[in-house]
């Protein structure tokens, strides 16, 4: 009985764990989108595009 108490309380804070965790980086995920919206870039057209995400050498990809 004892053991099977402790298997729950260690599979509850697993999940509590990893809950709370993927709450933090969506938080953190939906700060930084926000921030990177509103930029906008002039191409050749003389249109506004929105940065859409960025490449791994940093440069950005427009939409």
């Amino acid at each position: 009985m004892a053991e099977s108490m402790f298997m729950y309380a260690v599979a509850a804070g697993v999940f509590v764990f990893l809950v709370g965790l993927l709450s933090a980086t969506r938080g953190a995920r939906g700060r930084r989108g926000h921030e990177a919206m509103p930029e906008t870039h002039s191409g050749g057209s003389g249109e506004g595009k929105r940065i859409k995400k960025f490449k791994s050498d940093g440069t950005p990809v427009y939409d």
